[in-house]
């Protein structure tokens, strides 16, 4: 969106017409933090049916993936549910196995009566590949859809069901690392989601005075502060450790960086002795963020209204 700039001779105020002051919008970022992406690890499913019970597939993990109130009411934009696929050599002894094909399908549990079969939904993803690499590889399916509708009814969020098919394994066990336990943390399916909150934003100007610690500028001006999250304590932060925050400070002389007219006015009919106007941020922008939620998923957002941009007298 293009601005209209209009500049302006503060020494005109004094002058028997009127002057047009700038009149631009510029809001600042709003209060709330907008997430952009989340990694959210699976979890044992807090229901009853963290195994299923069904005759087609007994004793499948159910997948957990917990989400806070405030993340919901973000709009998703891409939702990639990446699991980790077994080795070539990694599924037992025998003959290799490299090259053979591996279908990979995500199902949705839904709700049931206690009593009955765990239902599950349609298919919810599903992809095919040739496995060549003995080591085992991660391998990311779409599920943008499925987080969608998580997100617009969070009661329904009961987990999903990971089903391999492909050559069989001697030992027993699955192509794909569904079992927590086994995991052992490395190898722990996760959702890998990019969330908005819909709202536009505006570019940023950079007007106004700076100034360092040992400046001679006695009015308005802005200085530099560096904020230390690990001084605090805060180790729910990941990165930054630490960021340049800044600050205001300094005298407000007549018609000086003043953003709006009342400012002006106000300043002219203050009675003599009362405080004029103060040395404030004027704009002011965010950060991008890494830290953990309340629900311990790793939250990469922009925490708005952290950064002094610009200062100003109001």
């Amino acid at each position: 969106e293009e601005y209209r700039k209009t500049g302006h001779d503060v020494h005109g105020m004094q002058a028997d017409e009127p002057v047009l002051l700038s009149t631009e919008d510029e809001d600042d970022d709003d209060y709330h933090a907008k997430t952009e992406k989340v990694i959210a690890f699976a979890q044992r499913s807090n229901h009853s049916h963290s195994k299923l019970r069904h005759n087609k597939g007994r004793g499948q993990d159910v997948l957990y993936f917990k989400f806070s109130e405030k993340l919901t009411r973000n709009r998703v934009q891409s939702a990639l549910l990446w699991i980790h696929v077994r080795g070539v050599g990694a599924v037992g002894p025998g003959p290799s196995l490299g090259g053979a094909p591996v279908t990979i399908t995500v199902l949705r549990v839904l709700r049931g009566p206690e009593w009955t079969e765990t239902p599950l939904s349609n298919i919810i993803s599903t992809k095919v590949l040739r496995q060549n690499d003995a080591k085992g590889s991660w391998v990311s399916l779409d599920v943008r859809k499925l987080l969608e509708y998580w997100f617009q009814a969070p009661s329904e969020n009961l987990g999903i069901v990971i089903q391999a098919s492909g050559p069989p394994d001697p030992l027993g066990r699955t192509l794909i690392v569904t079992d927590l336990n086994e995991a052992d943390g490395e190898q722990v399916p996760f959702l890998e989601v990019y969330v908005s909150d819909g709202r536009r934003h505006r570019a940023k100007r950079t007007l106004g005075y700076d100034c360092h610690d040992n400046s001679e500028e006695t009015r308005c001006c802005r200085y530099p502060l560096t904020v230390d999250f690990e001084a605090f304590g805060w180790d729910w932060i990941i990165a930054p450790k630490k960021y340049e925050a800044n600050y205001c400070s300094g005298e407000c002389p007549y018609v000086f960086l003043q953003k709006y007219p009342h400012t002006h006015v106000a300043d002219m009919a203050r009675p003599p002795g009362s405080a004029g106007p103060c040395c404030a941020p004027r704009k002011l922008s965010g950060i991008s963020m890494l830290y953990f939620d309340p629900t311990l998923n790793i939250i990469y957002g922009k925490l708005p209204s952290m950064v002094v941009d610009r200062c100003g007298c109001s």
